[in-house]
């Protein structure tokens, strides 16, 4: 489960990025570039939920 979380963080982070910049070489919308980096900041969140997975694995 960790590895899936910490796969689609990176995915979702990546697409999410791109989205970013475009924003700024296209048409400048609020709109997207705030829905963009707050799901870059929820990807961010999943990575870091699978590291504690993967950290609380290894304890037990």
């Amino acid at each position: 489960m960790d590895r899936f979380l910490f796969a689609f963080g990176i995915i979702v982070f990546f697409l999410s990025f791109i989205f970013f910049v475009m924003n700024f070489f296209t048409n400048y919308e609020d709109t997207t570039m705030i829905v963009s980096v707050l799901i870059m900041l929820n990807a961010s969140i999943a990575m870091c939920v699978a590291e504690i997975l993967t950290k609380i694995k290894y304890i037990k």
